[in-house]
């Protein structure tokens, strides 16, 4: 770490946290006075854990959606307040468009992105490695290799980020935030005294200014990756001409497999992902003669070792994604460590105990309270009343919702990503005159994306139901706030000050505001909508049990 930055005394003794709670404890202890995202596993509960920590003074709440979110932090970058940004893999998609733009000007404070991917797929539509579109966008990246070092990791993020005024990602994956160690090496980062820095042009991005900001962008970059050489967070250990680099967490997936073995391997933990710091690891390189890539997502790192080991003219065999020495999909599980040790080193004895198969999230049903079921009981029963479902396309989002795609309801036709549902349904419904297209909404979803599509649809006025179900708040990933919430990240009833029906209003149609209580009304609308020439809106209001406070539900 920078000689300046001096890290704290190390109280007697500390509690074990969750992966998540550790990087919360970082990002406060570098003076972090912006914090913002949008909710979705694997990355949620690290805004969760510095809710608790409820100080007034710093802004902690979640956009209405990452891109949002991302132009929000960069703004308090601006105006010299650390900021820091929590987002899942495929919300990287949504911010990609202002932070591709973003590291071209730099930022001014620290700005850290905690970007949780998934491997596997366990709560996601894809199993993206964004490591991909950080490189895109030419913002650099490193990755915790144990809970003990990811609150350390985090402050010196944002060091890093101020130093080269470059927004930074921490990647993480699920099985780190999930996991429980000891933060070690904590350190607090000095108070920034930086404003806004008013100066002809600095935070101006135009086409005849990009070719010598990108060149400004690729000199930050070298100074970057030359910190990254002298990094204490990638740390090698063990002996041999065996070795095995691990990116990330699979460092420590590696240490609990093996235990006392790992010293049979030239073991290096690599936390510093891209720019990978091309002088400390082929330092590394001189001591091994075959590399076994252990990362999770994609052949990311592999393929950045097999370009620097051929650009030097080395005589190394490197095994990994690309050599299926490890699997191409899926969260790497201790047996797939094992099989792939065994191909390093034809002796190794394997070590892996068969564990049970974890299960899906998706696979978990409605709650019996909850105010979607009596709702998808009434479009089911008037849809085969109306002649069968088979005469119509259901069209869902991500949320809730998708656990009506279980048995018995088997409610979707059509299910992709988040804040899809009204395009996709437009699109169907213009171009399918055999079906009739029924889309549900969520009011997290709407106000994440779907607003967005609402006016054009209302331009366009197709023969479609949508069907916006309002729970009022993001339940599926823990009961987050919205922009059409009534309590806020704490709980707080607050006033509500974006209504569904007044937001679709404007948009250009009429929507009925209906609750699932009243069970033949609803039918009896559903039943209207769906025989109706042009374009019918129907809000469902029904507060989520489990999450809607006492004092903030809808009237």
């Amino acid at each position: 770490m920078p000689s300046n930055y001096q890290p704290t005394p190390e109280p007697a003794a500390r509690e074990p946290v969750r992966g998540d709670e550790a990087l919360a404890q970082g990002a406060l202890a570098a003076g972090v006075r912006v914090v913002t995202g949008y909710p979705g596993s694997p990355a949620t509960g690290v805004l969760d854990a510095i809710l608790r920590a409820d100080d007034p003074t710093r802004h902690v709440q979640w956009a209405p959606n990452e891109k949002v979110a991302m132009e929000l932090a960069f703004g308090a970058s601006l105006a010299g307040s650390r900021s820091l940004v929590v987002l899942k893999s495929v919300g990287l998609n949504i911010g990609l468009d202002p932070l591709a733009t973003i590291s071209l000007s730099g930022c001014h404070a620290g700005m850290v992105i905690l970007l949780g991917d998934d491997p596997g797929s366990w709560s996601s539509q894809n199993e993206q490695d964004s490591r991909w579109l950080a490189r895109v966008a030419e913002v650099p990246v490193v990755e915790p290799t144990s809970v003990e070092q990811a609150g350390a990791l985090m402050v010196q993020a944002f060091a890093w980020s101020e130093a080269i005024s470059s927004p930074l990602i921490v990647r993480i994956v699920g099985a780190l935030a999930q996991a429980r160690g000891v933060p070690q090496g904590l350190w607090e980062l000095p108070v920034t005294r930086k404003r806004f820095l008013r100066k002809r042009n600095r935070w101006v991005v135009l086409p005849y200014l990009v070719v010598r900001q990108r060149h400004t962008l690729h000199g930050r970059l070298r100074k970057l990756q030359g910190l990254f050489d002298a990094s204490p967070y990638d740390v090698a250990s063990g002996a041999g001409r065996e070795g095995v680099l691990c990116v990330g967490y699979t460092r420590s997936k590696l240490r609990d497999l093996l235990g006392e073995r790992e010293g049979d391997y030239r073991v290096l933990g690599l936390a510093s992902v891209w720019p990978l710091p091309e002088k400390s690891l082929l330092g590394w390189l001189d001591c091994v003669d075959r590399v076994l890539v252990l990362e999770e997502g994609d052949a990311f790192v592999e393929q950045q070792l097999r370009v620097l080991v051929q650009a030097r003219g080395l005589s190394k065999t490197i095994l990994g994604r690309e050599t299926r020495a490890v699997p191409l999909e899926g969260e790497l599980t201790a047996a797939d460590i094992d099989a792939a040790l065994a191909r390093l080193r034809p002796g190794h004895v394997p070590a892996a105990q068969e564990s049970e198969a974890k299960p899906m999230p998706s696979t978990v049903p409605l709650c019996d309270d909850c105010p979607y079921r009596p709702t998808f009981e009434a479009l089911i029963d008037v849809m085969e009343r109306r002649g069968g479902r088979k005469r119509y396309i259901v069209v869902g989002v991500t949320g809730c919702m998708v656990r009506a795609n279980l048995p018995p309801m088997e409610l979707f036709d059509v299910k992709y990503s988040l804040g899809s549902g009204l395009g996709m349904g437009t699109g169907l419904a213009l171009s399918d005159t055999t079906h009739r297209v029924v889309t549900l909404v969520g009011d997290s979803s709407f106000f994440h994306s779907e607003v967005n599509a609402m006016p054009y649809l209302a331009q366009l006025d197709p023969p479609m139901l949508v069907l916006v179900l309002d729970n009022g708040t993001t339940a599926l990933t823990g009961g987050q706030a919205h922009p059409g919430s009534l309590a806020d990240e704490r709980g707080r009833p607050r006033q509500r000050v974006a209504a569904l029906e007044a937001v679709i209003a404007g948009c250009g149609v009429e929507p009925e505001v209906l609750t699932p209580e009243d069970p033949a009304l609803l039918r009896a609308r559903l039943d209207e909508a769906l025989s109706a020439d042009a374009l019918r809106v129907i809000v469902v209001r029904g507060p989520c049990p489990r999450y809607v406070h006492e004092g903030a539900e809808a009237p």
